[in-house]
């Protein structure tokens, strides 16, 4: 039996590295398959499990640390911290990929690069302590983004975005408190202070991007949008639709992205999911490319939208008298925050050419 405990912490001192990415990718991959839509009992409960365990496991490491300093660092315990990163990133990955944006992607796949090489390189226990705080604060105030609305304000803005991060300010708090308590007896006020500097930087960097619309407006998602000829509701509720057939070589699209037409005038289709008991209005933006290459906006139209329906809340807007050139149709919150958008290229022509038809 000793002999197997040493062959096995030998290979864990040889790949560390490699074994701590690779629970990192298991815990990713598990939640990209199981992750659901962000009002999804199951899928709640589970992000809070990842967070209570991953908090737990900070405090049994630096305990354990603190207590035999010269112990070699526990396998399984930074494996299932890696793993609970791994799962709550991915997760959140998937909330926030499906705003239709590709900027919440980014962000949640440059911070599971950063979890990579931040355990390469932040070798010392108390570096690492700093580090995967500041890694769990990320993922709490993430996560807190997308439960406020969902299951406390059932609502959209700047007052929900602020109560999110006023409670996550204090579920971070309540953690520290127990941590310095627990591990540290009260007595290290020095790496208290700077890992709430590093939470309270993470918090501002949080709340600039949300005012510069960098963050996508969680828990709303794209469902579907493209641009039609003409789209008529129908008396059960369905939506009948004309579009040109894109190219053979346009595989991932339906409709061209030319849009043909000697009336001037387009419709954007757009459903967008929204948990259930939410309201909250959201806007067709039409923009056109100017000659400079700028993009002006042409008109706004607002509807509103009620949670609930799997397949997103359904509207559609007109817009007539298109200009010849490039157009862009945005689905944007109140506070221009970007769901979603379509993009096509108008051309004038004396008769319309052949188009399709499709329920929606």
């Amino acid at each position: 039996m000793r002999a197997l405990w040493h062959s096995i912490f030998h290979f864990w001192e040889r790949y560390e590295h490699h074994i701590g990415v690779g629970a990192l990718v298991v815990g990713f991959l598990f939640d990209l398959w199981v992750a659901d839509r962000p009002d999804s009992i199951f899928n709640n409960l589970l992000l809070l499990s990842y967070l209570f365990l991953a908090g737990a496991f900070i405090i049994i490491l630096n305990l354990r640390a603190r207590r035999r300093p010269d112990d070699a660092t526990p396998l399984f315990l930074l494996l299932m911290l890696q793993f609970c990163f791994g799962g709550l990133a991915s997760n959140l990955l998937v909330l926030y990929g499906h705003s239709g944006t590709l900027t919440g992607s980014a962000v949640f796949i440059g911070i599971l690069v950063l979890i990579v090489f931040g355990n390469e390189y932040f070798r010392s226990r108390y570096s690492l302590l700093r580090f995967n705080i500041g890694v769990y604060y990320f993922l709490m105030l993430s996560y807190a983004l997308v439960a406020v609305p969902i299951f406390i304000t059932h609502s959209l803005g700047i007052l929900t975005f602020f109560l999110s991060g006023i409670i996550s300010i204090m579920a971070i708090s309540g953690f520290l408190i127990l941590l310095f308590f627990a591990v540290f007896r009260g007595s290290d006020t020095g790496k208290l202070k700077e890992v709430s500097f590093i939470i309270g930087g993470i918090f501002c960097v949080f709340n600039l991007l949300y005012f510069l619309n960098v963050i996508p407006p969680v828990p709303l998602s794209l469902r579907d949008i493209d641009v039609y000829h003409s789209v008529l509701k129908r008396a059960d509720g369905t939506y009948l639709a004309l579009y040109e057939p894109a190219p053979w070589y346009q595989f991932w699209r339906s409709s061209s992205e030319r849009y043909t037409s000697a009336s001037g005038t387009a419709a954007c289709f757009s459903a967008v999911f929204a948990p259930a008991d939410l309201q909250t209005p959201i806007y067709h933006v039409w923009e056109y490319k100017n000659a400079t290459g700028e993009w002006e906006q042409r008109s706004k139209v607002p509807f509103p939208i009620q949670g609930g329906r799997a397949e997103g809340y359904r509207g559609f807007s007109t817009k007539s008298a298109l200009t010849p050139g490039e157009w862009r149709c945005n689905v944007e919150t109140a506070s221009g925050a970007l769901i979603g958008r379509v993009g096509f290229v108008a051309v004038w022509a004396s008769t319309t050419p052949a188009l399709s038809q499709t329920t929606l």
